[in-house]
């Protein structure tokens, strides 16, 4: 074998390598992105302590609810706030609050009136995540 016959076998493998590399890291004449570079999701361990104070709340509240759906509905929204909350999870804690706010602001008058409060105790758990989450900073 001859030095350029070695030669141009390292350069040819050289140049599959460089193929395989391009190919398997994306579009070798577009702009290089990164994968997995997701902010992670704020947690606050402290929010864990209101799911009871809720479910305490929302169920002695819940019992003057005389309409079994929307009771239904109402525990349903309390439980997955409280689920949010018990996992510390901010973001999806105020979107469940705000979800059981749209419940407690979609009803009519007479069932408004057995939610009230069931809204007295979301505005107390919301007031509380805002005292956590400002002690948190």
């Amino acid at each position: 074998m001859t030095n350029s016959s070695v030669g141009s076998r390292i350069q040819a493998l050289t140049a599959i390598a460089c193929f395989v590399a391009l190919v398997g890291c994306g579009e070798p004449t577009g702009p290089r992105t990164f994968c997995c570079a997701e902010k992670p999701e704020q947690t606050v361990n402290r929010l864990a302590v209101l799911a009871p104070e809720l479910h305490d709340a929302a169920d002695v509240f819940a019992e003057g609810v005389s309409d079994a759906t929307l009771r239904g509905q109402a525990e349903l929204a309390v439980n997955r706030l409280a689920d949010q909350l018990l996992a510390g999870r901010v973001t999806p804690s105020r979107t469940a609050l705000a979800q059981a706010r749209s419940l407690v602001a979609n009803v009519d008058d007479i069932q408004a009136i057995e939610l009230a409060p069931v809204g007295l105790a979301l505005d107390y758990i919301e007031g509380r995540i805002n005292e956590i989450l400002a002690g948190a900073q």
